[in-house]
């Protein structure tokens, strides 16, 4: 159910984050602000959480995160039940909004760089990368515009970047 704490306490970051990005907009000699508001933001919450017990009151915290990588679960897949037409549809449309979506960008880039990309090679990576992924609980990998903007603004020159 709903826990107004909850509630007022993503509220109250919300609006911690949003002024810092105001403030890094407004003075660009603050231009940092922004930058460091999330880590900020991470550890006052969680010192508020210690603070006031809130977890006692409902405020629900993530407590022990396990390291490493999920094991591979190849011998858990099947391809019965119920669910497995609905999810066939919804994975073949969500994918090719994806790919449509990397190659888009991959192009976009491409052509402000002056090289040229193969969209073949484009939906065998991805498609070779979720595969992996999805059996160690990976993400859906595929392009990020936000962040290939950001890299091309900041000057990267490598993929890894």
């Amino acid at each position: 159910g709903w826990n107004w704490e909850t509630i007022l306490i993503g509220v109250a970051f919300l609006s911690f984050l949003l002024f810092a990005k105001f403030i890094g907009k407004k003075n660009k000699k603050f231009f940092w602000v922004p930058a460091i508001a999330p880590l900020i933001s991470v550890i006052l919450s969680t010192f508020f959480v210690y603070i006031t017990h809130a977890d006692k009151r409902g405020v629900e915290i993530v407590k022990h995160i396990e390291k490493g990588i999920n094991p591979p679960l190849v011998n858990e897949i099947y391809f019965n039940g119920e669910y497995l037409g609905k999810g066939f549809k919804i994975g073949v449309v969500a994918a090719m909004i994806a790919l449509t979506e990397a190659i888009a960008i991959g192009r976009t880039f491409a052509s402000m760089k002056d090289y040229q990309l193969d969209g073949n090679k484009e939906m065998v990576a991805l498609g070779a990368t979720n595969v992996v992924g999805s059996m160690t609980s990976c993400y859906v990998a595929t392009g990020s515009f936000s962040r290939s903007a950001v890299n091309y603004m900041a000057g990267c020159q490598t993929a890894v970047s």
